[in-house]
């Protein structure tokens, strides 16, 4: 059993500047060498964020009118043979026009108010449905804003979530987003999702839809 004194000299010794390196891992590929780096710009921000997308697991596709946009999310939910959809209240998704055929067919919407128990009601749904204030190319990445009618369970709670972004929505880059929200008054809640939920643990196995959807698909409009 290691003593007191010398458990406390170890401790001294990894935690001084330059004299301790856990691992003898390579440097990654982010790893600054000569300042930062620089990425080629993005000359397709629609195709570079759905390719960004389908290399985290979700599924990505563009298509050119709300119509098809439509017809895209209730061929998901058919296939899927859900039973209850959630989505946001939101003029965008009223515009989109899927809440009847889904009734037509057996599915029943329930549309984001301020209910006590909608909580409850997103945790049983199949599917959830939202927009998104932007897309980010580089990553694959969602940004989210909370505020009346765009609840985080519907993006959070049902195992497949659907989002439908228009492409002039789509920025380049994380710090273009970022600026978005420079020196402007905040939403309720701002958040970044990136691809299927995903949690790794002690052993270095991987799980996606641990804390959320694993089953992530994006349509863009445009």
């Amino acid at each position: 059993m290691v003593g007191r004194a010398e458990f406390l000299e170890k401790v001294r010794h990894r935690t001084q500047r330059g004299r301790y390196k856990p691992t003898h891992a390579p440097d990654v590929a982010w790893t600054p060498k000569d300042g930062p780096r620089q990425d080629p710009p993005i000359e397709d921000p629609p195709a570079r964020f759905l390719e960004e997308l389908e290399a985290l697991g979700g599924h990505g596709i563009r298509v050119g009118s709300l119509e098809e946009a439509r017809d895209h999310v209730l061929s998901m939910v058919r296939e899927r043979d859900a039973k209850l959809l959630v989505r946001w209240d939101v003029e965008e998704l009223e515009e989109l026009g899927v809440d009847g055929p889904l009734v037509d067919s057996g599915v029943e919407v329930s549309v984001w108010r301020d209910l006590e128990d909608f909580r409850e009601v997103a945790g049983r749904a199949d599917v959830g449905l939202s927009t998104a204030a932007w897309a980010i190319a580089e990553t694959g990445t969602l940004v989210l804003e909370g505020g009346p009618g765009m609840g985080r369970s519907v993006t959070l709670l049902p195992p497949t979530y659907v989002a439908v972004v228009p492409v002039e929505k789509i920025l380049r880059t994380v710090p273009e987003a970022i600026e978005k929200y420079a020196g402007k008054r905040l939403p309720a809640n701002v958040c970044f999702h990136t691809g299927p939920s995903r949690s790794g643990d002690i052993e270095m196995s991987l799980f996606v839809g641990m804390h959320g959807p694993g089953d992530v698909h994006v349509i863009l409009v445009g």
